[in-house]
């Protein structure tokens, strides 16, 4: 099998989320970078202002930093996922189709809210990712249709 025929929709939507995580967590979570003085005051006021949250201090910073990295852990989650249902046979895809559109759902609702909230790239991958999640459950569930009718004619 030919190098291109085996990247699927699913191994192309993993790569794809696994690169986004990576840009996410270390571009736009650990490497910190200077985006003016006026914003680099307001991310400083979100390192020391402290307030009270159901008996925790907390800062802004820490909730941005701590959903931000949830968010790229949630992207490795999308991208095993993904991964995992590239492997599962036409004849098993009944059982395992709600899995695949829910993400689906999932990372369109992500996309809407990286249009909205963030920037042009954000919004460009957001979008790649759900197409190719969509794409390759379409896919599977093509397969799934064309094994089923071939047993009924056995």
């Amino acid at each position: 099998m030919s190098a291109l025929k085996s990247i699927t929709f699913y191994r192309a939507a993993t790569l794809l989320l696994l690169f986004f995580c990576a840009g996410h967590t270390i571009g736009g979570m650990l490497l910190q970078s200077s985006r003016g003085a006026e914003a680099d005051a307001v991310f400083e006021a979100m390192k020391t202002v402290e307030f009270n949250f159901n008996g925790a201090t907390c800062t802004w910073y820490n909730f941005w930093f701590g959903f931000g990295l949830g968010t790229s852990i949630n992207q490795i989650l999308s991208a095993t996922i993904a991964w995992q249902l590239d492997k599962v046979d036409p004849e098993h895809w009944e059982v395992v189709k709600g899995i695949a559109w829910t993400l689906v759902m999932a990372h369109c609702a992500s996309t809407i809210l990286s249009w909205t909230y963030f920037f042009t790239g954000a919004g460009i991958l957001s979008t790649l990712a759900a197409a190719l999640l969509a794409a390759g459950a379409r896919q599977k569930q093509y397969q799934a249709a064309v094994a089923l009718s071939g047993e009924k004619k056995l």
